[in-house]
């Protein structure tokens, strides 16, 4: 007999391929009730039953936070967050995942209503450390988790779960003003150096503000990570591919030259028509030269400005605020400088005016040089018309990327007139012949 005739008689017949399959079928069945019998999570809760002495099943728990459209398990590794089986909610664990310790926010914010990833975000629907997209809260845990959960960041997904002070920044969303709890102190530090160094001058925040660069709750802390270009970053070593996140890409901005980030096109190389190239110049944001402390509370602060469509019965409204009352009209006036974003482009004290890529003098007006040049009336003309477009040193090149806008509509009255009392009290004295 022939080895194909063997083959098809013997070997490859109906009886054995059913055999083969029902084997192969039975293999299968055994390895998915393998893989469900190693769930990540289960040893989790068995040590927290042989810990609470109790005997509730081994399963999936997870909260339907409607009003909020999320949906998490959370609890399934977190157990000691688990009302059904812990309705106090603490617990005197120290070790993740079963330390409940008092929390005067969880309390106030039962977890059967909010669930965990309306504040935490994060993966919720995920029952593995990895995908529920946790982050560390600094370089020593980040290292730990790499070596004992092979831990990275979930590519892509749009919100990491929020760790050490940006976790506050969720706060936000229900509560238009920051609330008096602890915790809030990196994040009201944020909101303040935004006013210190003029960013609003450039930017706005809901409408209010500078109209050069993009609006920082409407635009830059819910801006999608495919709309974001992480090329020159990961070029200059910055970050990796596996860490392209919008907090990181805020966080560049505060931590490096802006420039670096988005470097334009000043030659024109890319430009669509080579014959007529139109260069394009870099960022026009400063490099601040902010310490660490400082530059996670404004990316704290700027997260914070995210809105999320909930239902209104949740929402907080902030109570007015009223602007400090000043007997000295100069002292307003440097308010008054603050206050609509002066400081980002000439310096907190107006004498040290910000690089500006291609403007005649490559930067921006120092003040207190400049404003002694000008009368009374001439300084309030500027400041109402404007300066737009900037006079460029090389013609040729791209369009300076800042300019002064016109705050004709902005400041006037009262403010316009303390404004230019206060620049021609700091005005450089010159000789009198």
């Amino acid at each position: 007999m022939s080895f194909r005739e063997t083959f098809f008689n013997k070997i490859f017949t109906l009886r054995n391929l059913f055999f083969f399959f029902n084997f192969l079928v039975l293999a299968l069945f055994l390895y998915a009730l393998s893989l469900d019998w190693n769930r990540e999570w289960k040893p989790y809760q068995k040590e927290y039953k042989t810990r609470e002495h109790n005997k509730q099943p081994l399963e999936i728990k997870q909260i339907l936070a409607t009003d909020f459209n999320r949906v998490d398990r959370c609890i399934t590794c977190h157990t000691g967050y688990d009302s059904f089986t812990n309705p106090t909610l603490t617990n005197g664990y120290k070790d993740h995942p079963y330390a409940a310790p008092q929390n005067a926010i969880h309390q106030k914010h039962p977890f059967e209503k909010y669930g965990c990833a309306v504040c935490h975000e994060g993966q919720g629907l995920a029952t593995t450390f990895v995908d529920a997209a946790h982050m560390p809260k600094d370089e020593n845990q980040k290292k730990e988790w790499e070596k004992k959960y092979h831990w990275e960041i979930v590519e892509f997904w749009e919100q990491p779960m929020k760790a050490g002070p940006l976790l506050y920044a969720s706060c936000s969303k229900c509560h238009q003003a920051h609330p008096k709890v602890a915790g809030m102190e990196s994040l009201k530090k944020g909101e303040k150096l935004v006013f210190e160094n003029g960013c609003i001058g450039c930017h706005q925040i809901r409408g209010e503000g500078g109209t050069i660069a993009p609006d920082l709750a409407e635009e830059t802390s819910v801006k999608p990570l495919t709309r974001i270009d992480f090329g020159p970053a990961i070029n200059a070593g910055l970050i990796s591919k596996k860490e392209r996140t919008l907090e990181n890409w805020i966080r560049l901005h505060f931590a490096t030259a802006p420039q670096v980030l988005t470097p334009g096109d000043p030659e024109g190389h890319l430009s669509a028509d080579p014959k007529h190239p139109q260069a394009v110049a870099p960022s026009g944001m400063p490099y601040f030269g902010f310490n660490k402390e400082e530059t996670e509370a404004l990316v704290a602060y700027v997260t914070s400005l995210k809105r999320e469509k909930i239902p209104y019965i949740y929402y907080r409204e902030a109570p007015p605020k009223y602007e400090p009352v000043f007997t000295d009209a100069a002292q307003h006036g440097r308010y008054v400088f603050q206050k609509y974003g002066c400081t980002g482009c000439h310096g907190k004290n107006a004498n040290k005016g910000i690089p500006v890529f291609n403007r005649q003098g490559q930067r921006a007006p120092d003040l207190v040089k400049t404003v002694g040049t000008f009368t009374r009336e001439e300084l309030i003309k500027k400041i109402q018309t404007g300066v737009n477009p900037e006079v460029k040193e090389n013609p040729q090149g791209p369009t300076p990327p800042l300019y002064m806008p016109t705050f004709k509509e902005k400041i006037k009255g009262t403010e316009l007139e303390d404004l230019v009392t206060y620049l021609t009290s700091i005005a450089e004295k010159t000789e009198e012949w």
